[in-house]
């Protein structure tokens, strides 16, 4: 079986052929210069991803895909994340268990930004909660008591991907537990969450928006399609 570090040292070998000192310079400004860039673009760096993830043994255990996933979110460079969030984001159910709560709850608080999260929220996480329903709520349960801005963002965003099939009781429960929190991230998600249910339950939220007075960016995202 391939080792870890093989696939760790190919995708960097890669990363480093295909660098770029100027596209570096302005996208880690883009991410106001929380992460450092080998300047790869995304078109480019999905082909070097799609070939190495051929190298992934198939079937590996989920203790080899996890260990995985967490020396890419060791490596500096922001490359490194997004390639091991977009694998991840690939699984199959039959790769997914309930135990891997405690590894998506690490991989949202390292390195957290918006890119990460949002990804990783919408994707990986609200699948999880729907195969797995009662350690899903557990978990959200968990988190939005939590002190950690991205656990609150994800608690808010998990859903995106739910069309009709929303729980609108806890999304509301959710919305109003932190309508007064000021910060960004925050109400950003709260208005994104409510647009994206918009697209199948226009009226529900519409009557929801005004039950709860909701104000400034998270009412500006949430009634932009109703």
């Amino acid at each position: 079986m391939v080792q870890l570090s093989q696939l760790v040292e190919s995708l960097e070998s890669s990363f480093r052929l295909s660098a770029s000192e100027a596209n570096s310079i302005g996208m880690s400004k883009y991410m106001k210069d929380h992460f450092s860039f080998f300047g790869i673009k995304a078109e480019k760096r999905k082909e070097i991803q799609r070939s190495w993830v051929k190298q992934i043994p198939k079937e590996s255990p989920s203790e080899f895909r996890w260990e995985l996933l967490k020396e890419l979110f060791n490596k500096e460079e922001r490359e490194f994340q997004y390639v091991a969030i977009d694998w991840l984001n690939t699984w199959d159910k039959k790769e997914i268990s309930a135990s891997d709560s405690q590894g998506i709850k690490w991989l949202i608080t390292n390195k957290s930004w918006w890119d990460s999260v949002d990804s990783i929220a919408s994707n990986f996480l609200g699948k999880y909660c729907q195969l797995f329903p009662d350690a899903g709520s557990e978990l959200i349960e968990e988190w939005r008591f939590s002190d950690n801005l991205w656990l609150q963002r994800s608690c808010l965003i998990f859903q995106l991907k739910y069309k009709e099939k929303v729980n609108f009781t806890l999304l509301k429960s959710l919305i109003i537990q932190f309508q007064m929190d000021k910060e960004f991230f925050i109400q950003k998600a709260i208005g994104w969450s409510l647009r994206q249910y918009s697209k199948s339950e226009p009226e529900a939220v519409r009557k929801f928006v005004e039950e709860i007075q909701l104000k400034g960016l998270a009412k500006r995202e949430a009634i932009k399609y109703i």
